[in-house]
């Protein structure tokens, strides 16, 4: 069985304050975007996890803490082999572990029909991240607390013409949160929902609302990536922003003429910047 494992772009990302279980709050606009994974999923004799780029250690990955979540509640299902195509890049800010992970749940649901609902997916796939349940439904999602309580956006549709660049540089989420502790204002989370849903219907992107507050970090440590961001926006795109912790940035263009412009644009040879790789987007 195969399963398509999608990733993610955050349009604004908020950190309001630590929490008790070490966690943070935060606020923050999912959009599901066609750059995939493929996750396999056989029966076998023994449980492995791999990917094409060869063996996993097994308790560290996402796919492997996936299915000891689904075999925790199904002791009786048996082992797997789950092979993992990676085109997703790795620690970029756009979710494909976490993306994997869920593609594991949903794929052992209907492999083992487990007739699980999507309600009680995402709750067995927050337990393996916290943008995990995200993944169950996709589309466009409001995640607040660890990321894991969603409402689901509908009748709201961004342009679909969006450009990735990704440095070739991999960021830390542990660090990336660590750096961002000591400017923490520890607010309650007061982002309004409506507020925000308003502005995007009007594709005003230019408020503080659609701030991500890793910049900050990522930006300072590697001013190569927000020299990404600049250079994204001079090639005329209405937003553009770090994903996640990153570290791709995107660029959201009002037309697929734009979008086509900016890519010829930003493969051409610049003495501003010739390390970022394109990355097929799309909502």
């Amino acid at each position: 069985m195969e399963i398509k494992s999608t990733s993610k772009i955050n349009i604004g990302l908020h950190v309001h304050n630590r929490r008790s279980d070490g966690f943070h709050n935060i606020s923050t606009l999912f959009q599901e975007i066609n750059l995939c994974d493929t996750v396999e999923i056989i029966e076998d004799k023994i449980f492995s996890c791999i990917t094409d780029c060869g063996t996993i250690i097994e308790k560290n990955n996402f796919g492997t803490k996936a299915f000891n979540v689904i075999k925790a509640k199904y002791p009786k299902i048996p082992n797997v082999r789950i092979s993992i195509k990676k085109i997703i890049p790795t620690k970029a800010g756009l979710g494909g572990g976490s993306s994997n992970g869920t593609a594991v749940i949903v794929g052992l649901n209907d492999l083992f029909k487990l007739k699980l609902s999507n309600k009680e997916l995402s709750e067995m796939a927050s337990k393996v991240s916290s943008d995990s349940a995200f993944f169950v439904n996709g589309g466009m999602q409001f995640g607040t607390s660890r990321g894991e309580r969603l409402d689901i956006i509908k009748n709201i549709q961004i342009p679909k013409h969006i450009l990735l660049v990704h440095p070739g540089i991999k960021i830390s989420t542990k660090e990336a949160f660590n750096h961002l502790k000591n400017h923490l204002l520890n607010e309650d989370m007061d982002i309004n929902l409506s507020q925000l849903l308003k502005e995007l219907n009007n594709y005003t992107f230019d408020s503080k609302l659609f701030k991500n507050d890793f910049e900050m970090y990522v930006f300072k440590t590697h001013p190569e990536i927000g020299a990404i961001k600049l250079k994204i926006l001079d090639f005329g795109a209405k937003y553009a922003s770090l994903s996640g912790t990153g570290s791709t940035v995107f660029g959201i263009f009002s037309s697929k003429k734009d979008l086509l412009k900016a890519c010829l644009l930003y493969t051409s040879p610049s003495p501003r910047d010739q390390r970022g790789s394109r990355l097929p987007g799309g909502a």
